[in-house]
């Protein structure tokens, strides 16, 4: 048949898919590629682009984290890291283009955008990979060198509530996964103020009613499976006010980034402080961090 090797690139999409080919253009198609480097790559970049999207579309089904937002804080909170991933990146790309051009050179132009977008993508995944790894997990709490001290820190008082709760010394004053219910719960027992409810993937299973220096607040339990996720929702003006305290370093990067999240010191929980609404929701849970921020949805209020 001795087609030649234009004639045969036809075929190679069909072979990386595993389609029918007519067995004489196979077999002549299997023996050129063994010999024929252009070919060869040519096959090479087709099969890895096909695994990419296959690899890509699996992951479209995967909830996502809290994204931007999320790298976002993280890279404020990794200042120091940002740098030196960005130096990284640089000397990545600078590779990666050095490396390209023999590569391509050797391709016919119909390969060469398929080849230089599979080759850019596999690069781009593995700097994201890298860039997830360490910035989106939190940075070590001693790092940051916050501390959630006094008894009306809220993010202390998260974490009391959370291991009370966890340890079986305190239970749901209210039992329901309705949110109205709860709200009218919180209404008709002195929280003064609305309670906005986060946009996350896991079940409301109920509320309890604290107070401190005479104000009422709300805290609202959600379940995922055998993990716990303890939220604590009160106003910021009366954090403004010192009624209640935030450590300062945690509330600059609220206020920068609007999410601060941090790994409790000595254990594997996760805590998370943000802005919802005209309130501050802390979240307190012994999913990793990010499960938890897999969970979260951004949602304006």
């Amino acid at each position: 048949m001795n087609k030649s090797s234009k004639d045969l690139e036809e075929y190679l999409a069909a072979m990386a898919d595993g389609e029918y080919i007519d067995p004489k253009v196979k077999q002549e198609l299997e023996s050129r590629l063994e010999s024929d480097p252009e070919l060869s790559v040519a096959l090479h970049i087709q099969t890895a682009m096909k695994n990419m999207l296959h690899h890509k579309n699996e992951a479209l089904h995967i909830q996502a984290p809290v994204d931007l937002r999320l790298s976002i804080l993280n890279g404020i909170r990794v200042q120091q890291t940002q740098v030196s991933q960005q130096t990284k990146s640089g000397s990545f790309f600078e590779s990666f283009w050095n490396a390209l051009d023999p590569i391509v050179s050797v391709l016919s132009p119909k390969f060469a955008i398929p080849a230089v977008f599979a080759i850019f993508m596999a690069g781009y995944v593995y700097m994201s990979e890298q860039v997830q790894s360490e910035s989106v997990v939190s940075p070590n709490p001693s790092m940051l060198k916050v501390v959630h001290a006094g008894t009306n820190n809220i993010c202390s008082q998260a974490y009391t509530s959370f291991h009370a709760y966890e340890n079986g010394d305190l239970k749901p004053q209210m039992l329901t996964s309705n949110q109205e219910e709860l709200s009218s719960f919180f209404a008709e027992n002195g929280v003064k103020y609305t309670v906005h409810y986060p946009k996350i993937d896991a079940e409301l299973i109920g509320g309890v009613v604290s107070q401190e220096k005479g104000t009422k607040f709300a805290h609202f339990i959600y379940k995922v499976g055998e993990n716990i996720i303890y939220a604590y929702e009160v106003p910021q003006g009366l954090v403004d006010n010192q009624t209640l305290s935030v450590n300062p370093r945690a509330m600059e990067i609220v206020n920068k980034a609007d999410w601060y999240w941090e790994q409790e010191n000595g254990a594997s929980n996760t805590m998370v402080l943000w802005r919802l609404g005209p309130n501050l929701c802390v979240m307190v849970s012994d999913l990793r961090t990010e499960q938890l921020s897999a969970l979260l949805h951004v949602k304006e209020t």
